[in-house]
């Protein structure tokens, strides 16, 4: 197994990344289809759910020390239940893992590299995950670290269009009542609970103190990050939000001041390929330790190439078209994070809770 140390504020980091990685891009157009001009406010809904998740991460962490998801699965549940879960989530991390190089591949080669074949794109940044998973956990969360400023930069490009604002189009508020809004953070309520992936990463954490505070920090951060980005796409393309699959690219092409900053869809561009290789690196690293832990492995480096390789097919296999990726994530996928990322652990750590209070009692 991997002995790498890292701290709070690094996985915290990395945790930020993860979850803005694809979600800056895609939460806007799918909020805005359900909650129209008030599709802002469902990453502030949403918040409540990411709190659940962190907290039932570390509270289980807590209870099991040193162990990771599928490790204290097996105490939970028992041993075979456990490995059966286990496998479980590798499978749900694997195909978790195919969606984003989907989503990825699709927004380069639909709107940039557009002769560029996908399957270079994808194969070449599943093998760049590879070598930062086979480094090990320092390796992948150090890399977020170098690379968070280039993910954040172009987030503050888009404070150029505030003389294109029309505030107007915040209203009116609330005209549909509450449930268009509860609706629209269906979206954000799923990228939030991808949160659950810290689990992988808590036992390699040295200063176990900090990491409420700094989890806590991230999900904030992460809440204001997609209420601006889903402000300035409402301020900037008002109810037409709803109709584009990525409205902050479109904000972005609004972008000309001074003949000189213009056609900065590049920075979009580098953001995302930046994102998505910290979020395919942390979810591939949860599908290999999730298979490791399952048989009790103790080098995880000689799975890292194959469950690439499954990775891959689950890319092109699953979703063999861009329409059946939106369809999926407008859909089936928002319930499918949700059920393995919060339903599951919820349900471990009432059991477990149970188990604890059922041990006192005999004793």
């Amino acid at each position: 197994m991997d002995h790498g140390k890292i701290t709070s504020f690094q996985v915290s980091l990395l945790m930020y990344s993860v979850i803005l990685a694809t979600g800056f891009i895609t939460i806007p157009g799918i909020s805005a289809h359900y909650a129209m001009n008030d599709f802002w406010l469902a990453p502030i809904v949403a918040i409540a759910a990411g709190g659940i998740v962190l907290a039932i991460s570390i509270k289980l962490h807590r209870l099991y020390p040193d162990k990771n998801l599928i490790q204290y699965s097996e105490r939970i549940i028992g041993k075979v239940p456990g490995k059966i879960l286990g496998l479980i989530y590798c499978q749900f991390f694997v195909f978790t893992g195919g969606i984003v190089c989907r989503e990825y591949a699709e927004f380069v080669t639909g709107n940039f590299l557009f002769k560029t074949p996908m399957f270079c794109l994808v194969i070449l940044m599943v093998l760049l995950a590879a070598f930062a998973v086979r480094g090990g956990v320092e390796l992948v969360v150090r890399s977020t670290l170098l690379l968070t400023p280039l993910f954040i930069l172009p987030l503050f490009f888009l404070l150029l269009l505030i003389p294109d604002f029309e505030i107007s189009n915040i209203l009116p508020f609330m005209s549909h009542g509450m449930i268009p809004v509860i609706q629209g953070s269906l979206a954000p309520i799923s990228w939030y609970s991808e949160f659950l992936i810290i689990a992988f990463f808590l036992p390699s954490v040295i200063d176990k103190n900090k990491t409420v505070k700094y989890s806590i920090l991230s999900l904030l951060a992460v809440s204001a990050s997609l209420t601006y980005v889903c402000l300035v796409s409402l301020f900037v393309l008002g109810s037409d939000t709803a109709d584009k699959v990525y409205p902050v690219l479109t904000a972005f092409r609004y972008i000309s001041r001074a003949d000189f900053f213009e056609n900065l869809e590049a920075l979009l561009l580098a953001m995302w390929v930046v994102g998505n290789f910290i979020k395919i690196a942390a979810v591939y690293y949860a599908a290999v330790l999730s298979f490791t832990s399952c048989f009790n492995l103790k080098d995880y480096k000689p799975f890292v190439f194959p469950i690439g390789m499954l990775i891959v097919i689950h890319c092109f296999w699953d979703f063999p078209s861009f329409f059946k990726l939106s369809g999926f994530l407008h859909s089936a996928g928002l319930f499918h994070l949700s059920t393995f990322m919060l339903v599951i652990p919820i349900l471990l750590l009432i059991i477990a809770l149970c188990r604890k209070q059922w041990s006192k009692l005999i004793t």
